[in-house]
């Protein structure tokens, strides 16, 4: 497949290439009466195929063609991604969402500043973590993926709501003039996060680092086409004393076309 999206706004400072998790269907248009398949990998060559998460540390699996849900079956792990079976008789853009399950991970006090690079976090959250983590101490982080991925059956009908309920996500816009988004909103519990980080990659490598405007949307370039993909993640102090930083990690995937009408 080629799954992609384009994105203009605001630099802000570069990061290292961070791993990320994301959704790749096998062909980003499926025909009615046979699953469309989905790639669920980790990978810091997107849109390349790395590891595969065990479907144990799969927490939840939704699907919605046409505006009505379809069935997603969660298949067998293959080598470098866990398999995802999407089935649908009604035709149009489908959103199909993975959500893993909290898991913890210990960053050593050398690998912490790695660490904080390689996400999109805004600065605040940064400093957060450095006002409050002691000099020389292991960060502890208590996180989860969030990935999305649009496909279609049949016909690539935009969808009138795109939000899937994820707590951050990014969600698309479409105009008349064809099947690409326009622009793309970060959300979180349905709130927009206004001057927030968002990283995008295209298949040939390239990089962008963006921030979100005042009302949490990030602009998209037209003739825009091929792979493509929209990082976003949030960084939540301790609740307590000695307590973990909570992370949530948002990716995005679709394809661009050519099809829109020039900006």
């Amino acid at each position: 497949m080629t799954v992609a999206v384009g994105g203009l706004g605001l630099l802000f400072s570069g990061s290292a290439a961070a791993h990320d998790f994301f959704l790749v269907p096998e062909g980003f248009v499926g025909t009615s009466g046979r699953p469309l398949i989905v790639h669920a990998t980790s990978s810091s060559d997107f849109p390349a195929l790395n590891v595969a998460s065990p479907p144990t540390r799969v927490a939840e699996v939704r699907a919605v063609v046409g505006g009505r849900s379809a069935a997603v079956e969660v298949r067998e792990k293959g080598a470098k991604s866990l398999l995802l079976a999407v089935s649908s008789d009604t035709p149009g853009m489908g959103v199909v969402t993975l959500q893993t399950i909290w898991g913890e991970s210990s960053w050593k006090p050398e690998m912490v500043d790695t660490y904080l690079e390689e996400h999109p976090f805004k600065a605040e959250e940064v400093a957060t973590v450095r006002r409050l983590l002691p000099k020389g101490e292991t960060l502890q982080i208590r996180s989860r993926r969030l990935a999305k991925t649009l496909v279609c059956v049949q016909v690539c009908t935009p969808p009138t709501q795109a939000a899937a309920g994820l707590e951050v996500e990014l969600v698309p816009e479409f105009d008349a003039a064809g099947t690409s988004p326009v622009r793309v909103q970060l959300l979180r519990n349905g709130r927009s996060l206004a001057a927030h980080p968002v990283t995008m990659r295209t298949a040939r490598g390239k990089r962008q680092n963006l921030l979100t405007d005042s009302e949490g949307w990030v602009r998209l370039p037209a003739a825009m086409s091929g792979p493509v993909m929209l990082v976003a993640a949030t960084l939540d102090p301790p609740t307590e004393l000695g307590g973990r930083f909570t992370t949530n990690n948002a990716s995005f995937t679709f394809e661009a076309g050519q099809s829109r009408a020039a900006d």
